[in-house]
C-alpha cells in the first residue's frame, strides 16, 4: 500500500512514511516557525479513526486504487481483525475485538 500511495503524499507529510520520524516532523516545524509568519498551528489525533470510519465506505475508495481482488480481501480482513493490547513482554496482554462497520 506504501507504493500506491507515496506519490500523493506532500512534501510535508511525516506520518507513517518510510525514510521520516516524528523527530523530523518537529524539526520541519520548527524550521517553518521560525522562519515563516504563522497564523495558526493544526494539531489532529486520529486514534481510534480506523474504528469508528464506515469500513464500506472506505473500501469503495479503496477499489480506486486497488484493483487486485486477493488485496482488497486482505485489505478487508485487516479492518475486521482484532488488535493485540498491553504490555510487549507478554504480560497483561488481552485480546480486543473490533466492531463490525
Amino acid at each position: 500500500m506504501t507504493i500506491l500511495n507515496q506519490e500523493d503524499f506532500r512534501g510535508f507529510s511525516y506520518g507513517f512514511r518510510p525514510g521520516r520520524s516524528q523527530h523530523q516532523a518537529l524539526d520541519a516545524l520548527a524550521f517553518a516557525l521560525k522562519r515563516r509568519k504563522v497564523s495558526y498551528v493544526l494539531d489532529a489525533d486520529i486514534r481510534g479513526f480506523f474504528d469508528h470510519i464506515d469500513h464500506g465506505w472506505m473500501m469503495k475508495f479503496v477499489q480506486h486504487r486497488v484493483a487486485d481482488p486477493r488485496m482488497l480481501r486482505l485489505i478487508q480482513k485487516w479492518l475486521k481483525a482484532g488488535v493485540m493490547e498491553g504490555e510487549s513482554n507478554g504480560r497483561r496482554r488481552r485480546w480486543v475485538r473490533r466492531k463490525e462497520r
